[in-house]
């Protein structure tokens, strides 16, 4: 059962001469006119950077396993050589060696240390490329409903202007009007169809990118829109609740933190090759034809060059380079989290203005319309009332569209709907 609410006694005079449709009013929740969590999840499912960055994380573990298992390898050493000596007896030998460098002085530990922080860097990402599909669905989902409201309010204004086109007719025939206000009426008429046409055609167009990023999402489908909340009303505190709400859990700063500590250890590994890696190996080998046998151990290490400094140096400026991408990026987030927090509590003002001045404007249009049926003002007074109501309707609705918006966007940003699991 679905509770009508009648605003003013226009409102109920606009019902009754058919001029205003009676909704059937959505959900008093705003956020009932989003899709359902689980055929958000499901479409997901097939938007192609979140598969991708699906696979980062798989990657990701890869490159850990590289990491812990380290880039030296085993080296196999095999040689054959004659020996002729003074006496011109000729003898066949082989040689064999196996060495390989080996990571010390916790070398291999840092190196885990970065290989489970490339996993952490990986599911950050992931996490923000859903955020940021969550806000693109988002704004598509509203662009939707708004060309479908614009087209709505539309249908209805031409409506009225053919019953003022028909109502001129009559008039100019009957002697009780000059013809140019026939003219004038028919002129609004194709007027308004033309703008109808126009909303028709960015109502298929929204609707296009919506299906074709989330094809298995269905459409809007809300007969009505729901009220939207003054937060600032409910809690005079509300801004500080959102803003710690929003920061404590917000995947890009996450992203920008881990990517700053991930190069912290990269430039701390690098600093441990200041000390280079020793290479250990053995050697067997048979001389003269096997009259001697030889077996040893080998030990080598590289002198550290101009290289190691400078590659020391690069990884130095890239940790302070990530940290002021850190603090850019925190003040970025602080600044949009205000920012998203006071579109949503403007919104709201601003569309209980324009809702006030789209029903004082009805109101007009109406009794203007009337009176031009009785023949007390012209067609043009009419016309131009007329005009303003529909300018101000899809105003209010446009203005009611932005503040669910603003509202949704709020609660997707401090993780209410749509978080990721």
């Amino acid at each position: 059962m679905f509770k009508i609410k009648v605003k003013s006694v226009a409102r109920v005079c606009l019902v009754a001469t058919g001029l205003l449709a009676l909704p059937v009013l959505a959900n008093d929740d705003p956020l009932s006119i989003l899709p359902p969590d689980a055929m958000v999840r499901k479409s997901f499912e097939k938007v192609p950077q979140l598969r991708a960055g699906s696979m980062g994380i798989n990657l990701a573990g890869n490159q850990k396993s590289r990491l812990e298992a380290g880039h030296y390898e085993w080296t196999a050493k095999v040689g054959i050589s004659r020996r002729t000596d003074q006496l011109g007896e000729r003898f066949r030998e082989q040689e064999f060696a196996l060495e390989r460098p080996v990571r010390w002085f916790g070398k291999a530990d840092k190196d885990r240390a970065i290989g489970d922080k490339g996993i952490e860097i990986a599911k950050a990402s992931y996490a923000d490329q859903w955020h940021e599909t969550s806000r693109a669905l988002l704004k598509d989902w509203f662009e939707v409903i708004r060309e479908d409201f614009t087209q709505r309010q539309l249908h209805q204004q031409l409506e009225i202007a053919e019953q003022l086109s028909v109502i001129a007719a009559k008039r100019v025939k009957a002697g009780d009007a000059a013809k140019f206000e026939q003219l004038f009426a028919e002129t609004e008429l194709q007027r308004v169809r033309a703008l109808v046409q126009q909303a028709a055609q960015r109502l298929e167009l929204a609707t296009q990118v919506l299906q074709a990023n989330y094809p298995d999402l269905p459409l809007p489908s809300a007969s009505s829109l729901p009220q939207p909340v003054n937060m600032h009303a409910q809690d005079a505190k509300s801004t500080e609740h959102w803003l710690e709400k929003i920061l404590e859990d917000n995947h890009e700063l996450e992203l920008a933190q881990t990517e700053a500590e991930y190069v912290g250890l990269q430039a701390a590994r690098i600093d441990q090759d200041k000390m280079p890696d020793p290479s250990f190996g053995i050697r067997s080998s048979r001389e003269r034809d096997g009259q001697e046998r030889v077996v040893g151990f080998s030990i080598s290490m590289p002198f550290p060059g101009a290289a190691r400094s400078s590659e020391r140096s690069a990884a130095l400026t890239k940790t302070q380079i990530a940290n002021e991408k850190l603090q850019q990026v925190q003040t970025k987030v602080k600044l949009m989290a205000r920012q998203a927090i006071t579109d949503s509590q403007r919104t709201y003002s601003t569309w209980k203005t324009l809702e006030n001045l789209k029903q004082q404007s009805l109101q007009q249009a109406n009794l203007m319309q009337t009176a031009y049926r009785l023949g007390e003002v012209g067609i043009t007074e009419a016309l131009n009332t007329r005009k303003m109501a529909l300018d101000s309707a899809i105003a209010a609705d446009t203005a009611q569209i932005e503040a669910l918006a603003a509202y949704a966007r709020l609660h997707l940003d401090a993780h209410l709907i749509w978080a990721l699991d």
